[in-house]
């Protein structure tokens, strides 16, 4: 598996989650744009389809804003406890990509600890 140093790869994560809000944006742009093209105002079939389609274009907002919400909380959360409580070094470690915990061991002072986890794992 390819490790990344833990700066690039929460540079990635960044890069991800805001890739989600900007999906989540075009699809609210897309939702008005449905309204506004052909609006509520219609009836029969056309007003049936047109809140369909409000209806599964609402929900993947709601499912992109909170892939964006998890990404990047995630994100926020691990730089918060990057840094080496021996040593006092940020980030000079490096990453598994696609784990939930992170194994880290300070180059510096090869202190190990886990980011994501609630435990300190010292040897």
């Amino acid at each position: 598996m390819q490790k990344l140093r833990f700066n690039r790869w929460h540079e990635q994560q960044l890069y991800q989650s805001f890739a989600w809000l900007i999906s989540c944006l075009l699809a609210g742009f897309l939702f008005l744009s449905i309204i506004e093209m052909v609006g509520l105002t219609s009836s029969g079939l056309l007003f049936i389809g047109t809140l369909v389609a409000l209806y599964i274009v609402g929900l993947a907002i709601i499912e992109l804003f909170r892939r964006f919400w998890m990404s990047f909380t995630f994100a926020q959360a691990c730089a918060s406890v990057a840094t080496c409580k021996v040593c006092g070094t940020y980030g000079l470690f490096e990453v598994t990509p696609d784990t939930r915990q992170i194994y880290a061991r300070c180059q510096k002072c090869d202190h190990h600890w886990v980011i994501g986890g609630d435990h300190d794992a010292s040897q």
